[in-house]
């Protein structure tokens, strides 16, 4: 079943992200290229541009800080599958919607379509629950990487597809339909082909509590085995969400790439991550331990995150990103590697969740700090703090605390 379930998720996640990833290309001409007939924020300054975009990307990650425990501890209790399929359906909802709101031009269309796409990034949280329900804790970070892998994928095929169809087009909204049929798509998989990893006696699900992944959330904060962990973890997420945030409106403010351009930018990165995850992982694995890589790779991502905005012209983007790319994609596979690690298997979805509540967290709030310091001080701002935040992840796991995994 293990080959089987792999293979099904990876595809699930593979869809579920490539709609993520078309956002990636547009997001930036939508709010910020005045060329563009697409463009929304006419009526508002440069500054207040920065934090509406903040908003808009800020509304996915609250939503899904509040949904990402209780959806993992619903997995928990009722079963993966059918939380999953949830879950991917909203996904389709939410990118139906962001086409809309771009074809209307309505903001508050947008602002709509984010909150219901939280709902739904629960997925990943879930995923990740499904391969620690059949995988020896030996083979976690190896198998965690195929969701990495699946996103790099993404990333490689998204931005270009959204980029090109935008392109063609002329037309913004035109690549979030596509998204929205992917994700019909989507869910007939994982209704046909994907298998239950936790089936639960009716004795076990009378125990369910609507708000014990919420207290699941402070009881891993406060617990002495798992609290260096999630904090090193929600540094490198917050670090991770201030690039994010802000890297496709740096691309056209400061390099002046179109749609396409960074269509292409965004599959390169794809394209170093999902090779990292796919191939450079298992083998890295089989010498390292997950703390190893991250002693390693963290303090590696700092200098090239802090990097970017400095560079003197957009060929000097293309050569840094396997040089960030790399250690990233490393980092990610292995930071839920030692989380899943550090918990009982009847944790596993909550422990999971908990880590996706704290993705979401960061993804709501930073977006936010980042518009706001980005309106003030300038577009250098999220990439400089971004790369302190490593630098503090690394400092928790390393020198602040003990070993603890």
């Amino acid at each position: 079943m293990q080959k089987r379930l792999l293979f099904t998720l990876f595809t699930t996640i593979f869809i579920d992200a490539i709609g993520f990833a078309m956002l990636a290309p547009i997001i930036p001409v939508v709010f910020f290229d005045t060329t563009s007939p697409d463009f929304l924020l006419t009526a508002y300054s440069e500054q207040t541009r920065y934090l509406i975009a903040g908003i808009v990307l800020a509304l996915y990650g609250i939503v899904q800080f509040f949904a990402a425990p209780i959806l993992g501890e619903l997995s928990d209790v009722y079963g993966r599958k059918r939380l999953l399929m949830l879950g991917v359906t909203v996904l389709a909802l939410s990118q139906l919607s962001f086409g809309l709101g771009i074809a209307a031009g309505s903001l508050a269309l947008l602002f709509v379509s984010r909150i219901v796409g939280g709902f739904g990034a629960a997925n990943f949280s879930i995923a990740q629950a499904m391969i620690a329900d059949v995988t020896e804790p030996k083979d976690r970070a190896k198998n965690f990487g195929l969701i990495g892998a699946a996103f790099g994928l993404a990333f490689m095929i998204g931005p270009a597809i959204a980029g090109y169809v935008a392109g063609i087009t002329g037309d913004a909204s035109s690549p979030f339909w596509i998204a929205a049929g992917l994700g019909v798509l989507n869910l007939l998989s994982v209704a046909f082909f994907m298998p239950e990893t936790r089936v639960l006696s009716t004795e076990e699900k009378k125990i369910f509590n609507l708000f014990k992944g919420i207290r699941n959330i402070r009881d891993a904060l406060f617990n002495v085995e798992t609290r260096a962990i999630y904090s090193s973890n929600f540094f490198y997420l917050c670090a991770f969400a201030f690039m994010t945030s802000f890297f496709g409106i740096l691309l056209v403010n400061k390099f002046m790439l179109t749609e396409t351009d960074i269509g292409i930018f965004f599959s390169i990165v794809g394209v170093w991550i999902a090779f990292t995850q796919l191939v450079v992982l298992r083998f890295v694995t089989r010498y390292f331990s997950e703390r190893r890589i991250l002693f390693l790779a963290l303090p590696i991502i700092a200098v090239a995150l802090a990097l970017h905005p400095f560079m003197a012209n957009s060929m000097w983007l293309f050569v840094i990103i396997p040089i960030y790319s790399i250690p990233h994609a490393l980092a990610m596979a292995t930071m839920p590697a030692l989380i899943s690690k550090a918990v009982p298997s009847e944790m596993q979805g909550a422990a999971l969740g908990i880590n996706g509540s704290l993705m979401a967290f960061s993804q709501g709030i930073i977006p936010i700090v980042a518009g706001t310091v980005t309106a003030l001080i300038g577009l250098t701002a999220p990439f400089i703090i971004g790369g302190l935040f490593v630098v503090m992840s690394w400092l928790v796991l390393f020198v602040f605390t003990r070993r603890l995994v």
